[in-house]
């Protein structure tokens, strides 16, 4: 009713700050598809606030992340969510592991070395940041491939919960070198691995983000920032 009365009078631009807050978690889904169906129709511009990350991706055609008043980064769901322009919107939009790295040369080829132990070619790194550095790096739980099969070139980690959420099995492991790591897989039909297994990890790197240590800014090509 409040969405009504605000829209007859064709307003120039409608705010709506947080409107989805008070609702049971099935409503707010419906209402994401309501909501983006009634912008397209009435062709507004709305300004639309919200602490939901899933939300502003669902009901955007832009999205500014904000830090303590400043913007860091303005672009569409899928470039903000594919390609962060720093460590702060890779962490607070959608899930994401922060690991340690290092981009090395090695006979000529720019190569990322993931917890000391998991060397990844990295042809995407930006020109002027592919030098021997120490980075930090994002990769999201669906990023991983996750195998019992060992694995000399790969992340060798332990399970140490699971969930299973029907679609998708979320996997909580710890690394050799004791960071805790999330895990997205598509749900097996046989079985969930068990508590305790063994396992080893590599990345699709083409979707893994990397950052500066210093000023945790992303090195890897393809970033838009359309606040610059």
């Amino acid at each position: 009713m409040a969405l009504a009365r605000a829209l007859v009078i064709k307003p120039d631009v409608l705010l709506m700050d947080e409107p989805l807050s008070n609702l049971d978690a099935k409503l707010r889904v419906e209402m994401r598809s309501v909501i983006k169906e009634i912008q397209n129709a009435a062709g507004i511009t709305n300004v639309y606030v919200t602490h939901d990350q899933e939300e502003a991706m669902a009901v955007s055609d832009r999205i500014a992340v904000m830090n303590h008043g400043d913007i860091q980064q303005v672009g569409t769901p899928k470039a903000i969510y594919q390609r962060p322009a720093n460590l702060f919107v890779a962490t607070f939009i959608g899930r994401s592991n922060i690991l340690k790295g290092k981009i090395l040369q090695n006979n000529g080829q720019t190569v990322l070395k993931l917890e000391g132990v998991y060397d990844i070619e990295m042809p995407n790194i930006i020109p002027e940041q592919q030098k021997n550095q120490e980075v930090r790096v994002s990769v999201r739980p669906e990023e991983f491939i996750l195998t019992t099969e060992e694995d000399a070139n790969a992340l060798p980690a332990v399970i140490d919960s699971s969930i299973f959420l029907g679609l998708n099995t979320h996997y909580f492991l710890h690394t050799e070198q004791g960071e805790p790591v999330e895990v997205i897989q598509e749900s097996q039909i046989d079985s969930t691995i068990p508590n305790g297994t063994k396992v080893w990890l590599k990345v699709k790197k083409e979707k893994i983000n990397v950052f500066t240590t210093d000023t945790e800014t992303s090195i890897v090509q393809g970033v838009i920032n359309d606040m610059v």
